[in-house]
């Protein structure tokens, strides 16, 4: 069953509507959700290898990482495949500003505005701390650094990819994160209308019936 709606979801033949299945209550049901879960499972895993040696041309934690090697094996334990150099991953997903940088993304750093990319990292945090990533470097191995507080890395020049893409979220979680929520009932609808109707439909009430309503003010009855 899940199967066939991840199918007709890629490619997208199925009529919208609300996914008539099973959800185990720790899975996310909605985009958002799944998104948030993610950027949270992928730091929470990469974050199992710190201290890990550095590794040139690495791409196992049995021997070490180089830092495409560390990038490239922690998003493919979630199902998302890179390039395995960081100057291929730098063409891959979707350029982003760094101050909208969000765990999970990817940080690229040349030595000037013009040099090659010679280094990837992933983003850990990105608040009124500066911008924290976490990536497998000659001098430390696997550990985080703060571009902020840095003298080395917050010289680079730095870029920003998001790589993770919606139909990631659903081969992660399930196809319940695209669901649509349900068409409204004809009394939604009427409803809706009602509370819609514009001002100047409505008719001033004029002096008289101004006067009425005072009379009729809220009181117990004689």
């Amino acid at each position: 069953m899940l199967e066939v709606l991840t199918t007709c979801l890629a490619l997208g033949t199925c009529a919208p509507t609300t996914l008539n299945v099973s959800i185990p209550a720790d899975l996310p049901t909605t985009v958002a959700e799944a998104e948030k879960r993610f950027r949270k499972d992928v730091l929470d895993y990469a974050q199992l290898y710190m201290g890990l040696p550095y590794r040139y041309a690495g791409h196992s934690p049995v021997t070490g990482f180089d830092c495409s090697g560390f990038t490239s094996y922690v998003l493919a334990h979630f199902k998302v495949n890179v390039s395995r150099s960081s100057r291929d991953q730098e063409l891959e997903g979707e350029k982003v500003e760094l101050s909208a940088a969000q765990p999970g993304d990817l940080l690229f750093f040349r030595r000037s505005a013009n040099s090659r990319v010679f280094h990837v990292a992933m983003v850990y945090s990105n608040d009124e701390k500066g911008l924290r990533f976490i990536h497998s470097c000659c001098s430390k191995g696997v550990a985080i650094d703060n571009l902020n507080e840095s003298s080395y890395w917050g010289a680079k020049s730095v870029s920003a990819r998001r790589i993770v893409q919606k139909a990631d979220f659903v081969g992660l979680y399930g196809p319940q994160v695209m669901q649509v929520a349900p068409a409204p009932t004809a009394a939604q609808v009427v409803t809706a209308q009602l509370n819609l109707v514009p001002e100047e439909t409505i008719e001033p009430m004029g002096l008289i019936a101004e006067i009425e309503t005072r009379c009729f003010s809220i009181g117990p009855r004689r």
